[in-house]
């Protein structure tokens, strides 16, 4: 039975083969994108979902009202062919005082106003000094479409006999526009 002996001579170079290989393989996997996450600066996220589509995740847009409160704002829907499925509509309220329900959400701006009704009370936590109160509702596609045509967006809470305006900061702002032409002009 004879040993196979690795001459030393050739082991510095075996074990350069090893390492670049090592790296060449880990590169290689490192440097895939994930195909569920789309540019934009993050604005959004996609999913394939097979016969129905793709899914898109609009990442929470802030808007600001007079005295420093949040209202942030997150789309999810799904889209074919045409614009004629609904979206999950998700509002978070950062807040000083705790939200259990509202009437309704305007959104307005120059071109569209948009109510959403039936608010979902989903909880309530505390962040630091605030609260944040979150509800769920859907709309159609349609008037979130339309709502995209324009960046200068209020939004007014209705909630029992008040109501409380946000307002769409200039960051928003930019990034509705990226929205739109990163989604919204595909339609």
């Amino acid at each position: 039975m004879h040993k196979r002996i690795v001459d030393i001579k050739y082991l510095p170079s075996l074990l350069q083969v090893v390492v670049i290989g090592t790296v060449i393989v880990l590169s290689g996997c490192l440097g895939v994108k994930n195909s569920t996450r789309s540019s934009g600066k993050n604005l959004f996220e996609t999913f394939f979902v097979g016969n129905d589509g793709t899914q898109y995740f609009i990442k929470p847009l802030t808007f600001n009202d007079d005295t420093n409160n949040q209202l942030k704002l997150d789309i999810t829907f799904r889209y074919k062919d045409a614009i004629k499925d609904s979206a999950l509509v998700n509002i978070s309220f950062i807040n000083t005082n705790i939200y259990r329900t509202i009437d309704s959400l305007k959104i307005s701006n120059d071109s569209a106003t948009v109510v959403f009704k039936d608010f979902k009370y989903l909880f309530a936590e505390r962040i630091q000094k605030k609260m944040n109160s979150r509800f769920s509702t859907k709309g159609t596609l349609a008037d979130i479409y339309k709502l995209f045509k324009i960046n200068n967006w209020s939004m007014t809470v209705y909630q029992q006999k008040s109501s409380d305006i946000y307002y769409s900061p200039n960051e928003t702002s930019k990034k509705i526009d990226k929205l739109k032409y990163g989604i919204f002009m595909l339609f």
